[in-house]
């Protein structure tokens, strides 16, 4: 079968748009995708780049203001805490955190907010009173990441389990933040889980897990 010339143009036109639409889509288009990503992510970078080339410039005045705020705890740590033993600790600790509870199932009206156990742990020597091969030991990053005013206060972990309303525990754990135990305490992690026995259309219960860490008071 024979092809007039112009009909073998158009063939060869067409064979060699084909080729170069599959030699596009087989490699081109992946190539130029590769580039938009690129161009993308040299974009995000460059976003990244200005916002911490800002937080640098943040950097002197968020350094001052953290010294503000620790020579302001320091302040009021002097002023507003009694100082107390060391063997009296767990004690005051106790009476301290269930009177508190106590308020605060009256004032919630929350008959269920109660404190089921608490487990005291080790306690903690202040910074000021290790040796310097103590330190290297124990300063890991939750030591590293307190505040210096902090580090002079020998700590105890206490391991309390809790059941109550979720409005009632946000409201206790202000109360801590407030020092209402008249004591520094600091919490990483709660959980939380249902109670259980619930009656239909009641506030359901929870059970409540709460280490607390809790600083001794040692005054000035």
């Amino acid at each position: 079968m024979t092809f007039s010339t112009p009909v073998k143009l158009v063939l060869a036109f067409l064979i060699m748009g084909m080729t170069i639409g599959a030699f596009y889509a087989l490699d081109w288009q992946e190539k130029y995708k590769k580039i938009d990503d690129l161009k993308a992510e040299h974009q995000r970078l460059e976003e990244d780049l200005v916002a911490k080339q800002e937080l640098i410039k943040e950097l002197p005045v968020l350094t001052k203001q953290k010294a503000d705020l620790e020579a302001k705890l320091a302040s009021v740590i002097k002023s507003n805490l009694v100082p107390e033993k060391a063997e009296m600790f767990v004690a005051n600790y106790i009476m301290e955190i269930e009177k508190l509870t106590a308020e605060e199932r009256e004032r919630m009206g929350d008959p269920t907010f109660e404190i089921i156990s608490i487990t005291p742990g080790a306690m903690s020597q202040s910074a000021a009173k290790k040796t310097s091969s103590e330190e290297n030991q124990e300063e890991d990053g939750e030591e590293a990441a307190k505040p210096d005013v902090l580090k002079q206060f020998p700590t105890r972990m206490f391991q309390m389990s809790m059941k109550g309303r979720y409005s009632t525990l946000v409201d206790f754990l202000y109360q801590l933040g407030a020092m209402r135990l008249e004591r520094l305490v600091t919490i990483n992690k709660i959980a939380l889980s249902p109670a259980g026995n619930d009656e239909p259309g009641m506030v359901p219960t929870l059970s409540i897990s709460i280490p607390i860490t809790a600083y001794m008071r040692e005054g000035s």
